[in-house]
């Protein structure tokens, strides 16, 4: 097959010829002089091998060769245009920066998976997580700092959309070697007289676990505290106390030291969802990640235990 050795500005001079009928109109609407604007149209007909406009001093028309190919020569640059349009498109999705805002339990055990499907999607699209506190994780979604959030409070801000994705109980975290830990379940009242760890009590787990304490008629203790709970988590492993913590928090990398136990009445359970701005319409870029966000959550909806 010979090689097509055509350049793009010959085409566009040549359509302007014919749109314009005229080689000075033509000239004028590319910006040509009138001999640049002949000398492309000269090499697009020797390229051709074929006569595509027939000139007289007062007048310019298309050949029946010429009409044929202006259709084709059209349809060419109508498709590229469409597809540099396409492009840039696509590179205007797919370029950017993300935001999320996550309390941190989620952002180590469920967000990464959500986070490497995205990046499979969007190789070009900069992450970046805030593994926050809840009130941190509520007051960047508010600002503005990120384009969601992963959080178990905003329910009840006004400026906050919140979508539940799941309902998480807490569960008592005990070493392996500890006498408890045997048990399927622990009641409340056999944790008195246990040395208890917890979190700062400016800590949204920490408040909740506190109201539920409040209503037992004798009740643990804190001995041990640490601002997160991953500070907590060592003290456990330590071998300090026990912990009453969130179920999602007790990720694989603990579980070859400690042990989650079911806890009885009254239980505590804390509902975690999605959390935008009230108003905010995110890009579609976004919406995919929040889409994979989405389907983690159901995953791990689905692999627990009825």
């Amino acid at each position: 097959m010979a090689r097509i050795n055509l350049e793009l500005n010959e085409l566009q001079a040549f359509l302007a010829v014919a749109e314009k009928a005229s080689f000075k109109a033509a000239a004028e609407s590319l910006y040509l002089s009138q001999p640049a604007l002949s000398r492309r149209i000269d090499k697009l007909e020797q390229s051709l091998q074929v006569r595509l406009l027939e000139r007289t001093t007062r007048s310019v028309r298309l050949t029946e060769e010429g009409e044929h190919f202006r259709l084709h020569a059209q349809n060419v640059l109508d498709e590229l245009e469409q597809a540099v349009r396409g492009l840039g498109e696509r590179a205007h999705h797919r370029s950017g920066l993300v935001s999320i805002a996550s309390i941190p339990s989620a952002a180590q055990y469920l967000l990464p998976a959500a986070l490497a499907s995205f990046a499979g999607e969007y190789p070009g699209m900069c992450l970046k997580v805030f593994d926050e506190g809840a009130q941190d994780v509520l007051n960047h979604v508010l600002e503005g700092k990120a384009d969601f959030g992963i959080n178990f409070i905003g329910g009840e801000d006004p400026g906050i959309d919140f979508q539940p994705m799941f309902t998480e109980r807490y569960v008592l975290v005990v070493r392996k070697d500890h006498p408890l830990a045997v048990q399927q379940s622990v009641e409340w009242e056999e944790l008195v007289g246990e040395r208890l760890i917890g979190v700062s009590q400016r800590s949204g787990n920490r408040l909740l676990l506190d109201h539920h304490l409040a209503s037992l008629p004798e009740r643990p203790r804190v001995h041990y505290e640490a601002s997160h709970l991953h500070g907590a988590y060592g003290m456990a492993m330590a071998g300090l106390g026990v912990m009453v913590v969130p179920e999602l928090s007790l990720t694989p990398a603990y579980m070859h030291t400690l042990v989650g136990i079911a806890l009885g009445q009254p239980q505590i359970s804390r509902t975690i969802g999605l959390i935008t701005r009230v108003g905010y319409k995110p890009s579609p870029a976004v919406m995919r990640l929040i889409e994979f966000t989405r389907q983690e959550f159901t995953k791990y909806c689905l692999s627990k235990p009825l």
